[in-house]
């Protein structure tokens, strides 16, 4: 019997484990190569219209494991530049030979014959139904089909560097920064996503006495302390603080709702955990695993860590999230600011360039992916 391909067997493995662990491929995939990293994230991003299109070639029910194979196959078929006879064959090695011939039938299908149109923007840009009908809402559809389409495209790092990679595009967002066209260069700086690093401007801009509250994993706290903030990095995590060590001088551990800090600080960046629905580039498994009823699973805990953030502020806090829904953000601050009248809102478009000022509606900042940038949304939140 011939060998499976590595390279297409690991990344079956992979596969696997996002969806029995519950594993964050970019941390699963920090040691592959670039074509298992392609197959993984390409099956991730696009899971629903290759099912979409499988189910239209086969009859009755595909057992898990045999869907993950098809799925492979399908991606090579569909979205990469490989050989249809190389594709089939080298994903049919990795079929028991129980289900060999069926899976061999239905992609010899999806290579020779016309593909089906996807009936909805949903299934043709590779999201759940929810989640598009939802934005639809809050975006209207021409935006909406904008954010999914920017979530499907390869996502480079960052960085901010005063020596420049070659293969970099300036950022229209944040002075300094450049965008990476390539995943393989070495560069010296600041590596954090363009959204994030506008999100520690806006604190920056607020005054050079700053707490991060919840920093991990620290980009932010960095960009700030480069801006010439003193910075203290607090998070829960000391193993997510790590990437700090050596970084940062101010370093404390310790849960955000439960502050051990004697003094008030002038800004509080609060960048909240949440649902990370503004991140689906980098993480696209998100969109599989989340469901509509989880978007307020966050919300307790982002409204006690607000809360603590106001406690701590003796001029401003940053109330951020990369998430794009309103139970994340705008709901929060609100709940918040019924019983908190010692603070207002202030207009986030007074703390940033032109470039950004355009993502800023009512006062908040609403950076969505098609800016080619994490999405995130911002409040700010002025002492009265």
């Amino acid at each position: 019997m011939k060998t499976p391909s590595n390279e297409r067997q690991r990344a079956l493995q992979i596969l696997r484990r996002i969806e029995r662990e519950s594993a964050y491929a970019s941390l699963v995939l920090q040691n592959d190569s670039g074509f298992v990293r392609t197959l993984v994230l390409g099956v991730l991003r696009w899971r629903s219209r290759l099912d979409f299109v499988i189910d239209s070639f086969a009859k009755g029910a595909i057992e898990p494991e045999i869907r993950d194979i098809l799925r492979i196959g399908a991606l090579q078929l569909l979205f990469m530049n490989v050989a249809s006879h190389a594709a089939v064959s080298e994903t049919v090695d990795l079929v028991p030979l129980r289900a060999r011939g069926f899976v061999n039938a239905i992609l010899r299908r999806i290579a020779s014959k016309p593909i089906p149109e996807p009936p909805d923007m949903a299934t043709r840009t590779g999201h759940p139904r929810w989640l598009i009908e939802r934005w639809t809402k809050s975006f209207g559809a021409e935006r909406t089909a904008k954010i999914a389409a920017a979530n499907q495209e390869l996502s480079f790092p960052d960085v901010i560097t005063d020596a420049p990679p070659p293969d970099a595009a300036e950022s229209e967002l944040v002075p300094g920064m450049w965008k990476l066209t390539g995943s393989s260069a070495t560069v010296d700086g600041i590596v954090l996503d363009e959204g994030s690093a506008v999100i520690a401007g806006l604190a920056a801009a607020l005054g050079d006495d700053v707490i991060d509250l919840a920093a991990a994993p620290g980009g932010k706290s960095q960009v700030m302390r480069a801006r010439g903030a003193h910075v203290v990095s607090n998070d829960i995590s000391i193993t997510r603080l790590r990437p700090l060590i050596g970084r940062s001088p101010s370093i404390v551990v310790s849960d955000g709702r439960q502050s051990p800090f004697a003094r008030q600080f002038r800004v509080v960046l609060l960048d909240a955990p949440c649902s990370a629905t503004g991140t689906l580039r980098k993480n696209p498994e998100i969109k599989w695993r989340l469901q509509e009823a989880d978007l307020t699973s966050f919300a307790s805990l982002q409204r006690e860590l607000l809360a603590s953030a106001l406690d701590l502020a003796s001029e401003s806090v940053v109330y951020a999230t990369c998430s794009l829904e309103p139970e994340e953000n705008d709901d929060v601050v609100a709940d918040v600011l019924r019983t908190r009248t010692d603070f207002v809102r202030s207009d986030v478009a007074d703390l940033v360039n032109e470039s950004v000022a355009r993502w800023v509606e009512n006062d908040v900042l609403r950076l969505t992916p098609e800016a080619g940038t994490d999405g995130f949304t911002a409040h700010w939140l002025r002492r009265a």
